[in-house]
């Protein structure tokens, strides 16, 4: 089987899937965005970005605390669009948010996403603050493959020798936290149609990696600085709020990661539902249900979290 057209076709059903159920959501209030900003020079829509700010806020009143969302959808599906309820949920209480598209793994390998984030990010360095983002005060949040993201951008931005692997230059502000809601942040553990050991989710395994390498394959200089307990130890990591499920199908790479905070001792908080809770609290439910009482809790938490780490 090719598994790489395997995974181009599950993400083509999920995306199907999540179209046509979109209008059934529910949209915030108290918000105002835009749209689709270029962050490069090429038009390219996967280089574009949004922002979404309170509904009556006005830069000139002065800034207020930022939040740099990186979507998820399995590094192979979605854009900053498809959380915009999410996105304007937190905005609508009283931050700057900014989200980027990135190429995905259908176009571009792993270093060349995180290159694509790091041009979105220097963009907000250089034009956030007179648009009221507050650089001081930054939260990194994603999910899913946008939680693995918001980790390994995080690593990069601490380490010159990350960054350098990567080709990316250092940011003008420090990340003050990270949140990571069903994060996936063990790449060599991405079995998708089935279980390890098993031939469909080795082959899966195998595909998403040769994907994230690239051309280079195993020579590539990012092999071995890809997963999150490769690229944490060692680093002074800013504190962590991490958001979950029982009921999450990959919940197994939240126990990863909290393994590899307990290891290096790094400062974090978490919110972890179990089956008892309900059988709706799945992959990413408060990103997909932002008005869920559940999902309103998550997030409302890690909104206060990022206020008390940052001393506001």
């Amino acid at each position: 089987m090719d598994y790489r057209q395997y995974l181009c076709e599950y993400w083509d059903r999920i995306s199907k899937g999540n179209e046509a159920d979109y209008p059934n959501g529910v949209d915030p209030k108290g918000y105002r965005g835009e749209k689709h900003i270029p962050y490069l020079g090429d038009y390219d829509p996967d280089h574009m970005l949004n922002l979404y700010y309170p509904e009556d806020y006005d830069p000139s009143s002065g800034s207020i605390p930022s939040v740099i969302y990186i979507h998820g959808g399995g590094w192979m599906y979605g854009s900053a669009d498809i959380s915009e309820r999410y996105l304007g949920f937190l905005a609508s209480r009283g931050f700057a948010v900014m989200a980027m598209n990135y190429r995905l793994l259908q176009r571009a390998d792993l270093r060349e996403i995180i290159a694509d984030i790091f041009d979105a990010m220097h963009w907000l360095g250089k034009y956030g603050p007179a648009r009221g983002f507050d650089l001081g005060k930054v939260l990194v949040c994603g999910d899913s493959a946008g939680g693995h993201l918001s980790i390994l951008t995080t690593c990069i931005s601490l380490s010159s020798e990350l960054q350098g692997i990567y080709g990316v230059k250092e940011l003008p502000y420090k990340i003050s936290a990270v949140s990571v809601s069903s994060p996936v942040t063990e790449t060599s553990k991405l079995y998708i149609s089935d279980m390890e050991g098993t031939p469909n989710g080795e082959g899966t395994a195998k595909a998403y990696l040769d994907m994230m390498l690239g051309a280079k394959g195993d020579s590539a200089p990012w092999n071995g600085h890809m997963a999150a307990s490769e690229t944490m130890p060692g680093l002074e990591m800013p504190p962590f709020y991490i958001i979950d499920s029982e009921m999450d199908s990959l919940s197994m790479h939240t126990g990863y990661l909290l393994d590899t905070m307990e290891k290096n001792g790094f400062t974090y908080e978490k919110i972890f539902w179990t089956a008892s809770d309900g059988i709706h609290l799945q992959h990413v439910f408060n990103i997909s249900h932002w008005e869920w009482k559940e999902s309103r809790e998550a997030n409302e938490g890690m909104l206060d979290f990022f206020l008390r780490v940052t001393g506001k």
